[in-house]
């Protein structure tokens, strides 16, 4: 029997159904007209740094180069508000840091003394996290050093920010332990904390919440009978040490005072129950 001829499909059936309002135009002109006409936004520090790199270029470039930077800087100074200080805006500590170059090359960006190692690591995972480079640990004789896999001159940029961070760090860490009953249980999940608000990570719904450190248990000497195991110190902070450290993160990450980190600590640590 003949093959039957199969229907050629109508052109109309393959154009793709267009939803009023999906269009690109149509949405920015909705997002647009949720803002007071002539209402501009407010500029924050990158862009501020964006409009004086373009006002240089439009002074030094070439003359391809100045029509560009001036076209763009008109276009910037319609959208954005500079009139407001610079000081009132939000400083994110991570900006105007550039991601290092990528370098066979391993360089010593950090030191850190055995006592905090583990809240020194925080600064090997920031920049695994958000600087996308990785380091790794060398050994020393009083602690290790973090070395980064970037060049000479992206280290020694890099050393100044690893520096104050850990500094930071190693402070809330030490006002947050101090010498209270359970101090050093609680370190590891107010360091959990620390990182998930310093980069800005929520806990994904249906997590546990981080729970204490477990005590290292000494295997008893032989021919001893082992002795009977103490009652391990709890904690004696009311509020739960990953709140704790989770909002030190996040007024680490405006760049809020250190001294101001550690009254916050020194408050949630002895709020009553």
């Amino acid at each position: 029997m003949p093959k039957k001829k199969r229907p050629k499909k109508i052109a109309a059936q393959k154009k793709a159904v267009v939803v009023p309002g999906d269009a690109p135009e149509e949405a920015g002109a909705a997002h647009a007209a949720t803002r007071p006409a002539g209402e501009k936004l407010a500029a924050a520090a990158s862009i501020r740094r964006r409009r004086d790199h373009l006002s240089e270029m439009a002074a030094r470039g070439t003359c391809h180069e100045k029509s560009i930077a001036k076209d763009k800087l008109n276009r910037l100074e319609a959208k954005y508000d500079f009139g407001a200080p610079a000081d009132l805006e939000p400083n994110d500590i991570f900006e105007g840091w550039e991601r290092p170059a990528r370098s066979h090359e391993s360089h010593p960006v950090l030191k850190a003394k055995k006592k905090w190692l583990d809240a020194a690591n925080l600064i090997k995972w920031v920049f695994q996290d958000k600087f996308k480079t990785s380091s790794g640990w060398r050994s020393l004789a009083d602690g290790a050093e973090l070395m980064l896999d970037a060049g000479k001159a992206d280290t020694a940029r890099f050393k100044p920010f690893a520096k104050n961070l850990h500094d930071t760090i190693v402070a809330a860490c030490s006002e947050f332990s101090g010498d209270r009953a359970g101090g050093e249980l609680d370190r590891a999940p107010f360091l959990n904390g620390l990182y998930d608000g310093l980069m800005d990570e929520p806990r994904p719904a249906g997590t546990m919440m981080p729970g204490f450190s477990p005590v290292a248990k000494k295997k008893p000497p032989r021919n001893k009978k082992p002795a009977k195991s103490a009652a391990q110190p709890c904690t004696a902070a009311a509020i739960h040490p990953y709140d704790i450290g989770r909002d030190v993160g996040k007024k680490l990450r405006v760049n809020i005072p250190r001294e101001e980190l550690c009254e916050g600590i020194r408050l949630a640590v002895t709020a009553p129950g």
